[in-house]
């Protein structure tokens, strides 16, 4: 029987395809591994044409503290067993990160084609982190989207977050609640997240706990009233009682509101108390429930409704008027369900100071070459109003313009009819690029990153500043992210050239 091995965090690290080896190998054969490559992590687009956000920086940073902590004996032990070549494995054990990391932070709403993540370091380092880095980003920022979709849907009213059990594994369920956070999500319900987040989780009851009392509504009273007994003086956790175990109307909020009342709980109570409805037609239910609750004089108690919610159900209940105070979402956030696979990408756009470019008959995938840097633009009444990607190394005419508050003039790429200027004094912009690590030191903004509600507190802010119709769910006004004067004749440069080469 094949023996099933212990896994460390350096594993994280190495969660690599093999190809980033063979070809670390050949870099190694050549002497080439220490040349200076620029990666860029970017997507292209997302599942309604329109903003992600993002998450998924902080583990990123914590793959370099990995790498450069680990020891040459544990490192060596992992290579030895999965690489063929000595030379190699003598190189890998040896090899900390010296390189820099420029990305956006956490909860920052980013678009298609800009680099959410920039990797400037010695050629290997920057190629063995390809594949940990979008296992990393694809899953975080295709949730934390998700979850943004589902927010949005359901403002004012809170969602909670609670589908750790369709979670594709550990990391997706524990990681994936951080991300549904940061998208906007109030509350979860995750112990492991709360544990190494710090983001306190929150739960209910589930039907097979009132099973345990026995059948019937003799035993669904006593598993409520026993609940709220050994429950009420902790206010970590709220008294919601789930009522549809056998008949929501005529058993279950019945037995709610007698329990409540039997055991000292109405609206003079100081924690939440309420009740949640997980099947049947909730809108109708939850009217009804409503009504019950007031008549009884339990005015204050919450409606939390659940049972297989997404934005396009919870669009609806809204539309029907529906009685709830939060939405408890599962599977559509913890697997980004109509959207699985988000599709970020890791391009070399640079090596030795010389940029290159993906070149592909379709349109979308040739990528923007060089190291880059991208820049927010605000209208005089504070909505974003433009991303700029600019050239970072060389002197960018717009960039320069941005910083000094100038007034330019920014173009669709494809359409140059699509143009703007932007008059100086009726703007302001912020960058989006920041430095999370310097030749191979973590910086102090790495800090801001371990607060996942301060970065959920961040995505919240900055999608007051996004206009309505630019943050609709269905066909989003698109936003526009132009590239700067410098960096698209830089494109254009060098698609002239291979086409030069194409044509002779």
């Amino acid at each position: 029987m094949e023996r099933v091995k212990a896994l460390t965090d350096f594993a994280r690290v190495i969660n690599s395809d093999r190809y980033q080896y063979t070809e670390s190998d050949i870099f190694v054969m050549e002497n080439t591994h220490e040349r200076e490559a620029i990666f860029d992590m970017y997507f292209r687009k997302t599942e309604d044409n329109g903003l992600a956000v993002v998450s998924g920086i902080y583990e990123v940073v914590e793959l370099i503290k990995i790498l450069n902590e680990t020891s040459e004996k544990e490192k060596r032990k992992y290579f030895s067993e999965i690489i063929q070549e000595q030379h190699l494995v003598d190189y890998l054990s040896k090899l900390k990160f010296t390189g820099d990391i420029f990305a956006m932070r956490e909860g920052e709403i980013a678009y298609g084609n800009e680099p959410v993540i920039t990797v400037k370091a010695p050629l290997i380092q920057a190629k063995i982190l390809e594949t940990p880095i979008l296992n990393i980003m694809n899953m975080q920022m295709a949730i934390a989207t998700k979850a943004s979709r589902v927010t949005r849907a359901a403002h004012p009213i809170a969602v909670s977050s609670f589908g750790s059990r369709r979670a594709h594994g550990f990391d997706s369920a524990v990681s994936g609640t951080k991300a549904s956070i940061v998208g906007g999500c109030m509350s979860h319900s995750n112990l492991v997240t709360e544990y190494r987040y710090g983001v306190p989780s929150v739960g209910t009851m589930a039907h097979s706990y009132i099973q345990t009392f026995g059948v019937g509504s003799k035993a669904e009273k006593e598993a409520f009233s026993t609940f709220i007994k050994y429950r009420k003086n902790r206010k970590s956790n709220a008294l919601i009682l789930l009522i549809d175990t056998y008949n929501t109307l005529k058993m279950g909020i019945k037995n709610a509101i007698e329990a409540f009342k039997e055991n000292g709980i109405d609206d003079s109570y100081d924690g939440i108390y309420g009740v949640r409805i997980d099947s049947g037609d909730l809108a109708y239910l939850s009217k009804k429930c409503r009504k019950a609750l007031d008549e009884a004089g339990l005015k204050k108690a919450k409606i939390f409704l659940t049972n297989g919610l997404n934005e396009d159900l919870i669009k609806s209940l809204k539309e029907q008027k529906a009685s709830v105070d939060i939405f408890g979402v599962g599977d559509s956030i913890a697997v980004s369900k109509s959207n699985p696979c988000f599709g970020g990408v890791y391009k070399i756009v640079e090596i030795d100071n010389q940029p290159v470019i993906k070149l592909s008959e379709d349109l979308i995938k040739v990528s923007n070459p060089g190291f880059k840097e991208v820049y927010r633009i605000y209208d005089k009444n504070g909505f974003a109003y433009v991303d700029v990607i600019t050239l970072a190394r060389e002197k960018d005419e717009d960039r320069e313009n941005i910083i000094n508050g100038e007034t330019f003039n920014t173009r669709d790429e494809q359409d140059p009819l699509k143009n703007s200027t932007l008059i100086k004094g009726e703007y302001t912009y912020k960058k989006l690029t920041r430095v999370y690590v310097k030749n191979g030191i973590i910086t102090d903004e790495h800090e801001i990153l371990e607060d996942v509600v301060g970065s959920r507190n961040y995505y919240l802010e900055s999608l007051e500043k996004v206009s309505e119709e630019r943050k609709r769910l269905e066909f989003p006004h698109k936003y526009k992210v132009n590239l700067s004067k410098d960096l698209r004749e830089l494109k254009v440069k060098l698609i002239e050239s291979i086409s030069k080469e194409i044509n002779e």
